[in-house]
């Protein structure tokens, strides 16, 4: 559900059911489902499929608690599964048959799942930018978590669906490394 806060703001609330609506096209073996998006008495919801799994910041964590790593053959079908739902996401076209340049924006480990029948599951496009989006995301503003950002997404430029690729090359190295490429103190 919309935070009550957020729910006042027009602008969120477009924001967030053209972006769900988009979201709910999305039909991948490795993208959340979306089965519904609305309102009721004010309060309005996304109803997605349910994830029996864990996501792969939480693989991390209890990988370097136990002091093991990640196994290769698990980060590379990680990776493949994530590639797949997104090379799906950056190729989807419009009802006319125009490509709708869709971004995810902030792929990260905790948007990627993992069910424990092993399927990914690429989750949250909630930031997700297409040219056809009825509401526009400013010049100069940047979404995403800052750790897993593009250069061009950082400057706040135009995205492309080789920021979602950068992205999943950083939560790649990760997922083999258990170590963050791009921390800072600042």
């Amino acid at each position: 559900r919309v935070l009550p806060n957020l729910s006042a703001s027009d602008d969120f609330i477009n924001m967030f059911l053209d972006e769900a609506r988009i979201a709910a096209r999305l039909e991948h073996p490795n993208i959340v489902r979306i089965y519904d998006l609305g309102e009721v008495n004010g309060q309005y919801y996304i109803a997605m499929e349910y994830i029996a799994g864990e996501d792969l910041a939480a693989v991390i964590q209890q990988c370097k608690r136990q002091k093991l790593w990640v196994p290769v053959e698990f980060a590379a079908e990680a990776a493949i599964g994530a590639a797949e739902a997104l090379f799906f996401a950056h190729e989807m076209e419009d009802a006319q048959g125009n490509l709708m340049n869709l971004v995810h924006r902030d792929v990260s480990p905790s948007n990627i799942l993992v069910t424990y029948q092993g399927t990914v599951k690429l989750v949250d496009f909630g930031i997700a930018r297409a040219e056809t989006n009825v509401a526009k995301t400013e010049g100069g503003q940047v979404k995403g978590k800052i750790q897993y950002l593009s250069p061009e997404q950082c400057r706040g430029n135009r995205v492309d669906g080789r920021t979602d690729i950068f992205a999943l090359g950083i939560v790649l190295h990760e997922l083999l490394t258990a170590r963050r490429l791009f921390q800072r103190d600042n």
